[in-house]
């Protein structure tokens, strides 16, 4: 029973090692498309990770500040503001309401972080299915 045990745990290791690699892949990723126009935060990331998540729709300004986990709301205003300044977050007209406008992923967003995912997707499939992989 105890080599059974053993050998348990050497495959729930193994397995959380291959997560992590793939983890780190995903980070690195992440760091390369990212980081050096200053948008490597991980409060970033989760706000790209939602929108790209809607896909085409547009969110309020007030809906994207809620996107921002883990922050106050005056910092995740900052968030949403520098990313529609530097051309990542785009604002349209609001169809439903003409005094207020919505915010949706740029062109330019959406290039970068489907290469982050796409990268990051390549290596999560690599690492945790290997024999599928080689």
């Amino acid at each position: 029973m105890r080599g059974k045990n053993k050998a348990d745990r050497d495959l729930r290791r193994a397995a959380r090692t291959r997560f992590l690699l793939a983890l780190r892949e995903l980070d690195d990723a992440w760091v390369a498309a990212f980081h050096k126009s200053g948008f490597g935060d991980i409060y970033f990331s989760r706000l790209f990770t939602e929108l790209w998540l809607r896909d085409s729709l547009a969110v309020s300004k007030t809906d994207a500040y809620d996107l921002v986990k883990g922050v106050s709301m005056q910092t995740a205003m900052k968030y949403v503001n520098k990313a529609i300044a530097d051309g990542y977050l785009e604002q349209i007209d609001n169809p439903a309401d003409g005094r207020s406008r919505l915010l949706r992923m740029s062109p330019l967003l959406h290039e970068q972080f489907a290469q982050v995912i796409d990268r990051a997707n390549s290596a999560f499939l690599a690492v945790l299915n290997p024999e599928k992989s080689g």
